[in-house]
Protein backbone atom coordinates (compact mmCIF):
# COMPACT_ATOMS: atom_id res chain seq x y z
CA UNK A 1 0.00 0.00 0.00
CA UNK A 2 1.25 3.35 0.46
CA UNK A 3 0.59 4.49 -3.22
CA UNK A 4 -2.94 5.98 -2.47
CA UNK A 5 -4.03 9.37 -1.21
CA UNK A 6 -6.90 7.94 0.24
CA UNK A 7 -6.89 3.98 2.01
CA UNK A 8 -10.16 3.60 3.22
CA UNK A 9 -10.77 -0.40 4.33
CA UNK A 10 -13.14 -1.83 2.30
CA UNK A 11 -15.96 -4.57 3.40
CA UNK A 12 -17.11 -6.76 0.99
CA UNK A 13 -20.07 -8.60 1.74
CA UNK A 14 -20.71 -12.15 -0.28
CA UNK A 15 -23.58 -13.74 0.63
CA UNK A 16 -23.73 -17.59 -1.06
CA UNK A 17 -26.00 -20.50 -1.38
CA UNK A 18 -24.77 -23.67 -2.80
CA UNK A 19 -22.13 -22.16 -5.44
CA UNK A 20 -19.65 -25.01 -5.27
CA UNK A 21 -19.39 -24.30 -9.20
CA UNK A 22 -18.66 -20.72 -8.57
CA UNK A 23 -17.58 -19.43 -5.13
CA UNK A 24 -13.91 -20.34 -5.51
CA UNK A 25 -13.56 -18.28 -8.56
CA UNK A 26 -15.72 -15.10 -6.81
CA UNK A 27 -13.16 -15.49 -4.07
CA UNK A 28 -10.11 -15.48 -5.96
CA UNK A 29 -11.24 -12.40 -7.84
CA UNK A 30 -11.14 -10.37 -4.26
CA UNK A 31 -7.75 -12.04 -3.54
CA UNK A 32 -6.21 -10.51 -6.74
CA UNK A 33 -7.56 -7.48 -6.03
CA UNK A 34 -4.85 -4.42 -6.25
CA UNK A 35 -6.06 -2.77 -3.99
CA UNK A 36 -5.42 -4.69 -1.21
CA UNK A 37 -6.69 -3.00 1.97
CA UNK A 38 -10.25 -4.92 2.34
CA UNK A 39 -11.88 -7.42 4.43
CA UNK A 40 -14.51 -10.32 2.99
CA UNK A 41 -17.45 -11.38 5.32
CA UNK A 42 -18.97 -14.54 3.61
CA UNK A 43 -21.86 -15.65 4.77
CA UNK A 44 -23.06 -18.97 3.36
CA UNK A 45 -26.53 -19.53 3.65
CA UNK A 46 -26.66 -22.74 5.09
CA UNK A 47 -25.50 -24.49 1.46
CA UNK A 48 -26.15 -28.44 1.10
CA UNK A 49 -22.94 -28.92 -1.57
CA UNK A 50 -19.30 -28.43 -1.11
CA UNK A 51 -19.61 -24.29 -0.64
CA UNK A 52 -18.92 -24.19 2.62
CA UNK A 53 -15.33 -26.54 2.63
CA UNK A 54 -14.59 -24.56 -0.26
CA UNK A 55 -14.56 -21.29 1.26
CA UNK A 56 -13.14 -22.45 4.92
CA UNK A 57 -10.17 -23.30 2.82
CA UNK A 58 -9.82 -19.58 1.40
CA UNK A 59 -10.22 -18.59 5.37
CA UNK A 60 -7.25 -20.76 6.54
CA UNK A 61 -5.32 -18.96 4.13
CA UNK A 62 -5.79 -15.32 4.13
CA UNK A 63 -6.93 -13.63 7.26
CA UNK A 64 -9.01 -10.71 5.83
CA UNK A 65 -11.48 -13.75 4.62
CA UNK A 66 -14.41 -13.67 7.58
CA UNK A 67 -16.88 -17.31 6.81
CA UNK A 68 -19.83 -17.05 8.90
CA UNK A 69 -22.11 -20.40 8.35
CA UNK A 70 -26.04 -19.95 8.87
CA UNK A 71 -27.55 -23.45 10.73
CA UNK A 72 -30.68 -22.44 9.11
CA UNK A 73 -31.14 -21.47 5.50
CA UNK A 74 -33.27 -18.52 5.16
CA UNK A 75 -33.72 -18.03 1.89
CA UNK A 76 -34.44 -15.74 -0.81
CA UNK A 77 -37.09 -13.95 1.35
CA UNK A 78 -35.03 -12.94 4.15
CA UNK A 79 -31.76 -11.34 2.15
CA UNK A 80 -31.91 -8.73 4.43
CA UNK A 81 -31.25 -10.91 7.29
CA UNK A 82 -28.18 -12.20 5.97
CA UNK A 83 -26.61 -9.21 5.05
CA UNK A 84 -27.53 -7.11 8.02
CA UNK A 85 -25.74 -10.08 9.85
CA UNK A 86 -22.20 -9.48 8.01
CA UNK A 87 -23.00 -5.76 8.22
CA UNK A 88 -22.59 -6.35 11.73
CA UNK A 89 -19.63 -7.46 11.54
CA UNK A 90 -17.93 -5.28 8.94
CA UNK A 91 -14.82 -2.78 10.18
CA UNK A 92 -14.78 -0.86 6.22
CA UNK A 93 -15.41 2.85 6.11
CA UNK A 94 -17.12 1.93 2.98
CA UNK A 95 -19.57 -1.64 2.09
CA UNK A 96 -18.50 -3.58 -0.83
CA UNK A 97 -21.07 -5.94 -2.21
CA UNK A 98 -19.97 -9.46 -4.32
CA UNK A 99 -22.43 -12.65 -4.47
CA UNK A 100 -21.06 -16.10 -4.58
CA UNK A 101 -21.22 -16.16 -7.61
CA UNK A 102 -20.25 -13.07 -9.40
CA UNK A 103 -16.77 -11.72 -9.92
CA UNK A 104 -14.56 -8.68 -9.60
CA UNK A 105 -12.32 -7.32 -12.58
CA UNK A 106 -8.54 -7.14 -10.85
CA UNK A 107 -8.58 -3.40 -10.67
CA UNK A 108 -12.65 -2.96 -9.40
CA UNK A 109 -11.28 -1.68 -6.04
CA UNK A 110 -8.52 0.59 -6.66
CA UNK A 111 -10.61 2.34 -9.58
CA UNK A 112 -13.65 3.17 -6.78
CA UNK A 113 -10.85 4.14 -3.94
CA UNK A 114 -9.08 6.10 -6.96
CA UNK A 115 -12.31 7.74 -7.70
CA UNK A 116 -13.01 8.79 -3.87
CA UNK A 117 -9.61 10.13 -3.26
CA UNK A 118 -10.01 12.76 -5.92
CA UNK A 119 -12.99 14.52 -4.36
CA UNK A 120 -12.15 16.91 -1.37
CA UNK A 121 -12.89 15.27 1.90
CA UNK A 122 -16.18 17.12 2.99
CA UNK A 123 -18.07 16.43 -0.32
CA UNK A 124 -16.64 12.68 -0.24
CA UNK A 125 -18.50 12.57 3.15
CA UNK A 126 -21.44 13.71 1.54
CA UNK A 127 -21.31 10.26 -1.32
CA UNK A 128 -23.62 7.83 -0.03
CA UNK A 129 -22.68 5.55 -3.20
CA UNK A 130 -20.22 5.09 -5.92
CA UNK A 131 -20.85 2.45 -8.78
CA UNK A 132 -19.81 1.85 -12.21
CA UNK A 133 -20.64 -0.29 -15.06
CA UNK A 134 -21.07 -4.00 -15.65
CA UNK A 135 -20.63 -7.13 -17.84
CA UNK A 136 -21.87 -10.00 -17.95
CA UNK A 137 -21.25 -14.10 -18.07
CA UNK A 138 -23.94 -16.31 -19.83
CA UNK A 139 -23.39 -19.93 -18.59
CA UNK A 140 -25.67 -21.58 -21.13
CA UNK A 141 -23.33 -20.09 -24.34
CA UNK A 142 -20.51 -19.60 -22.15
CA UNK A 143 -20.19 -16.21 -23.58
CA UNK A 144 -18.87 -12.73 -21.72
CA UNK A 145 -20.68 -9.66 -23.15
CA UNK A 146 -20.51 -5.77 -22.26
CA UNK A 147 -23.97 -4.33 -22.29
CA UNK A 148 -24.49 -0.66 -23.73
CA UNK A 149 -24.59 1.51 -20.82
CA UNK A 150 -27.52 3.90 -21.84
CA UNK A 151 -28.08 6.05 -19.20
CA UNK A 152 -24.21 7.82 -19.72
CA UNK A 153 -26.13 10.00 -21.93
CA UNK A 154 -25.48 13.18 -20.22
CA UNK A 155 -29.03 14.14 -20.13
CA UNK A 156 -30.00 11.61 -17.36
CA UNK A 157 -26.33 13.04 -15.14
CA UNK A 158 -28.07 14.22 -12.74
CA UNK A 159 -30.14 10.69 -12.12
CA UNK A 160 -27.31 8.38 -12.24
CA UNK A 161 -25.12 10.88 -9.89
CA UNK A 162 -28.49 11.12 -7.83
CA UNK A 163 -27.74 15.24 -8.08
CA UNK A 164 -29.58 17.27 -6.03
CA UNK A 165 -30.10 13.96 -3.26
CA UNK A 166 -33.27 12.08 -4.05
CA UNK A 167 -33.21 13.17 -8.12
CA UNK A 168 -32.00 9.05 -8.54
CA UNK A 169 -35.75 8.35 -7.43
CA UNK A 170 -36.80 9.42 -10.33
CA UNK A 171 -35.29 6.65 -12.06
CA UNK A 172 -35.49 4.22 -9.67
CA UNK A 173 -39.34 4.88 -9.07
CA UNK A 174 -39.52 3.56 -12.53
CA UNK A 175 -39.64 0.19 -11.08
CA UNK A 176 -36.04 -0.18 -12.87
CA UNK A 177 -32.82 -0.48 -10.99
CA UNK A 178 -30.14 0.81 -13.02
CA UNK A 179 -27.73 0.30 -10.59
CA UNK A 180 -25.35 -3.11 -10.72
CA UNK A 181 -24.92 -4.54 -7.54
CA UNK A 182 -21.49 -5.71 -7.20
CA UNK A 183 -20.54 -2.30 -8.88
CA UNK A 184 -21.16 -0.31 -6.02
CA UNK A 185 -19.55 0.64 -2.29
CA UNK A 186 -22.04 2.17 0.08
CA UNK A 187 -20.95 4.60 2.82
CA UNK A 188 -21.31 2.57 5.74
CA UNK A 189 -22.20 5.54 8.27
CA UNK A 190 -25.02 6.69 5.38
CA UNK A 191 -26.41 2.82 5.35
CA UNK A 192 -26.55 2.28 9.09
CA UNK A 193 -28.21 5.57 9.29
CA UNK A 194 -31.16 4.33 6.83
CA UNK A 195 -31.11 0.90 9.24
CA UNK A 196 -28.95 -1.64 6.89
CA UNK A 197 -30.04 -3.29 3.87
CA UNK A 198 -33.73 -3.10 3.16
CA UNK A 199 -35.89 -6.03 1.37
CA UNK A 200 -39.62 -4.60 1.22
CA UNK A 201 -41.73 -6.55 0.62
CA UNK A 202 -39.94 -9.87 1.60
CA UNK A 203 -41.63 -11.73 -1.83
CA UNK A 204 -39.45 -9.10 -3.45
CA UNK A 205 -36.52 -11.11 -3.35
CA UNK A 206 -33.73 -8.67 -3.36
CA UNK A 207 -32.15 -5.74 -1.14
CA UNK A 208 -30.45 -3.71 -3.81
CA UNK A 209 -33.24 -2.22 -5.37
CA UNK A 210 -35.06 -1.27 -1.68
CA UNK A 211 -31.26 -0.42 -0.32
CA UNK A 212 -30.34 2.03 -3.46
CA UNK A 213 -34.24 3.80 -2.93
CA UNK A 214 -33.49 4.51 0.41
CA UNK A 215 -30.11 6.12 0.29
CA UNK A 216 -31.04 8.28 -2.98
CA UNK A 217 -32.87 10.48 -0.07
CA UNK A 218 -29.14 11.05 1.56
CA UNK A 219 -26.07 12.12 -0.30
CA UNK A 220 -24.55 12.30 -3.57
CA UNK A 221 -23.76 9.14 -5.68
CA UNK A 222 -20.44 8.83 -7.50
CA UNK A 223 -20.78 7.30 -10.82
CA UNK A 224 -17.61 5.78 -12.86
CA UNK A 225 -17.58 4.64 -16.83
CA UNK A 226 -15.78 1.51 -16.26
CA UNK A 227 -16.22 -2.03 -15.86
CA UNK A 228 -15.89 -3.28 -12.56
CA UNK A 229 -17.66 -6.98 -12.22
CA UNK A 230 -19.27 -9.81 -14.23
CA UNK A 231 -22.58 -10.82 -13.24
CA UNK A 232 -22.99 -14.79 -13.34
CA UNK A 233 -26.65 -15.45 -15.46
CA UNK A 234 -27.40 -18.95 -15.29
CA UNK A 235 -30.75 -20.79 -14.44
CA UNK A 236 -30.77 -21.08 -10.62
CA UNK A 237 -30.04 -17.56 -9.91
CA UNK A 238 -32.56 -15.44 -8.03
CA UNK A 239 -32.92 -13.04 -10.92
CA UNK A 240 -33.72 -15.60 -13.63
CA UNK A 241 -35.94 -17.52 -11.60
CA UNK A 242 -38.71 -15.55 -10.58
CA UNK A 243 -37.94 -12.29 -12.72
CA UNK A 244 -41.47 -11.84 -13.67
CA UNK A 245 -42.67 -11.96 -10.06
CA UNK A 246 -40.25 -9.27 -9.36
CA UNK A 247 -41.33 -7.20 -11.76
CA UNK A 248 -44.79 -6.75 -9.63
CA UNK A 249 -42.75 -6.71 -6.27
CA UNK A 250 -41.22 -3.74 -8.11
CA UNK A 251 -43.98 -2.01 -8.88
CA UNK A 252 -45.28 -2.63 -5.22
CA UNK A 253 -42.38 -0.98 -3.25
CA UNK A 254 -42.40 1.70 -5.79
CA UNK A 255 -45.94 2.62 -5.00
CA UNK A 256 -45.15 2.12 -0.97
CA UNK A 257 -41.71 4.24 -1.26
CA UNK A 258 -43.31 7.12 -3.48
CA UNK A 259 -46.11 7.28 -1.03
CA UNK A 260 -44.46 7.52 1.82
CA UNK A 261 -41.86 9.66 1.15
CA UNK A 262 -43.03 12.12 -2.39
CA UNK A 263 -43.41 15.07 0.28
CA UNK A 264 -39.75 14.85 1.03
CA UNK A 265 -38.80 14.16 -2.55
CA UNK A 266 -40.69 16.64 -4.32
CA UNK A 267 -39.13 18.94 -1.48
CA UNK A 268 -36.31 17.90 -2.51
CA UNK A 269 -36.35 18.93 -6.05
CA UNK A 270 -38.03 21.66 -5.78
CA UNK A 271 -41.67 20.34 -7.23
CA UNK A 272 -39.76 19.67 -10.43
CA UNK A 273 -41.65 16.43 -11.00
CA UNK A 274 -45.29 17.09 -8.88
CA UNK A 275 -46.90 14.23 -11.21
CA UNK A 276 -44.54 11.89 -11.33
CA UNK A 277 -47.00 9.76 -9.11
CA UNK A 278 -48.51 8.92 -12.03
CA UNK A 279 -44.96 7.76 -13.12
CA UNK A 280 -44.46 5.57 -10.71
CA UNK A 281 -43.47 2.01 -11.68
CA UNK A 282 -43.85 2.40 -15.11
CA UNK A 283 -40.36 0.79 -16.40
CA UNK A 284 -41.89 -2.51 -14.47
CA UNK A 285 -45.08 -2.18 -16.20
CA UNK A 286 -43.86 -2.33 -19.24
CA UNK A 287 -41.92 -5.45 -18.54
CA UNK A 288 -44.56 -6.96 -17.53
CA UNK A 289 -46.94 -5.59 -20.36
CA UNK A 290 -44.08 -7.28 -22.84
CA UNK A 291 -44.27 -10.77 -20.80
CA UNK A 292 -48.52 -10.74 -21.12
CA UNK A 293 -48.16 -10.00 -24.58
CA UNK A 294 -45.35 -13.44 -24.86
CA UNK A 295 -47.89 -15.37 -22.79
CA UNK A 296 -50.91 -14.06 -25.30
CA UNK A 297 -52.92 -12.15 -22.28
CA UNK A 298 -53.89 -9.11 -24.40
CA UNK A 299 -55.95 -8.48 -21.20
CA UNK A 300 -53.18 -7.35 -19.10
CA UNK A 301 -50.87 -5.97 -21.72
CA UNK A 302 -53.71 -3.43 -22.79
CA UNK A 303 -54.22 -2.10 -19.23
CA UNK A 304 -50.37 -1.89 -18.27
CA UNK A 305 -49.90 0.08 -21.58
CA UNK A 306 -52.88 1.94 -20.77
CA UNK A 307 -51.57 3.10 -16.92
CA UNK A 308 -47.84 3.88 -18.30
CA UNK A 309 -49.40 6.63 -20.86
CA UNK A 310 -50.91 8.30 -18.01
CA UNK A 311 -46.82 9.07 -17.12
CA UNK A 312 -46.56 12.58 -18.07
CA UNK A 313 -42.91 12.97 -18.36
CA UNK A 314 -41.50 10.74 -21.06
CA UNK A 315 -39.26 12.83 -22.80
CA UNK A 316 -37.91 14.19 -19.50
CA UNK A 317 -36.71 10.38 -18.01
CA UNK A 318 -37.24 8.09 -20.17
CA UNK A 319 -33.61 6.70 -21.68
CA UNK A 320 -34.18 5.99 -25.40
CA UNK A 321 -33.99 2.43 -25.51
CA UNK A 322 -36.93 2.43 -23.45
CA UNK A 323 -38.92 4.39 -25.82
CA UNK A 324 -37.95 2.19 -28.34
CA UNK A 325 -39.30 -0.69 -25.90
CA UNK A 326 -42.43 0.90 -25.44
CA UNK A 327 -42.89 1.07 -29.25
CA UNK A 328 -42.88 -2.38 -30.24
CA UNK A 329 -44.68 -3.01 -26.83
CA UNK A 330 -47.49 -1.08 -28.46
CA UNK A 331 -47.09 -2.47 -32.04
CA UNK A 332 -47.21 -6.05 -30.82
CA UNK A 333 -49.59 -5.32 -28.60
CA UNK A 334 -52.20 -3.60 -31.63
CA UNK A 335 -51.43 -5.99 -33.81
CA UNK A 336 -51.82 -9.21 -31.52
CA UNK A 337 -48.49 -10.69 -32.91
CA UNK A 338 -46.03 -11.64 -29.91
CA UNK A 339 -43.35 -12.90 -32.80
CA UNK A 340 -42.54 -8.89 -33.29
CA UNK A 341 -41.17 -8.68 -29.82
CA UNK A 342 -38.83 -11.98 -29.79
CA UNK A 343 -37.42 -10.75 -33.59
CA UNK A 344 -37.09 -6.94 -31.35
CA UNK A 345 -35.43 -8.69 -28.64
CA UNK A 346 -32.88 -10.59 -31.04
CA UNK A 347 -32.03 -7.53 -33.03
CA UNK A 348 -31.53 -5.27 -29.61
CA UNK A 349 -29.32 -8.13 -28.41
CA UNK A 350 -27.22 -7.75 -31.68
CA UNK A 351 -27.06 -4.12 -31.76
CA UNK A 352 -26.41 -3.07 -27.78
CA UNK A 353 -24.56 -5.95 -26.21
CA UNK A 354 -21.16 -5.57 -27.30
CA UNK A 355 -19.41 -9.80 -27.04
CA UNK A 356 -16.37 -9.13 -25.38
CA UNK A 357 -15.07 -12.96 -25.12
CA UNK A 358 -15.78 -16.57 -24.39
CA UNK A 359 -15.78 -17.38 -20.84
CA UNK A 360 -13.14 -19.60 -19.24
CA UNK A 361 -13.11 -20.28 -15.33
CA UNK A 362 -10.91 -17.27 -13.87
CA UNK A 363 -11.17 -15.26 -16.94
CA UNK A 364 -10.43 -12.39 -14.91
CA UNK A 365 -7.04 -12.84 -14.08
CA UNK A 366 -6.26 -12.30 -17.80
CA UNK A 367 -8.04 -9.34 -18.41
CA UNK A 368 -6.67 -5.77 -19.12
CA UNK A 369 -8.51 -2.52 -18.46
CA UNK A 370 -12.13 -2.29 -19.85
CA UNK A 371 -13.18 0.88 -21.10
Amino acid sequence: MGQYKYEPLISIITLTYNHEDYIAECIESVLCQTYENWEMIIVDDASTDKTPYIVEQYAKKDNRIKFIRNEKNNGPLFLDVNYNLALKEAKGEWIGYLEGDDVFVQKSLEIRVNALSELPEEKRKNISMVYGRYGRIWMDSKRIDLPIPYYENPKYSPIIRNTPAGMALIGLLQGFNFIPAAAVLLNKEKLLKIGGFKQIPREIRAVDYCTWTFLALDGEWLYIPKVLYFWRRHGNSITMQYHENMMSYFIQFSEYFWKKFHKEILDKLNDKYIEFGRCVGVQAKLELAKLAILKGDFKTSGQLLKEIAECPYFEDIFPDIFKKKLKVVKLAYFLRMPLILKIALAFKRRTTEKKYAEYKPFFFKDLKDID
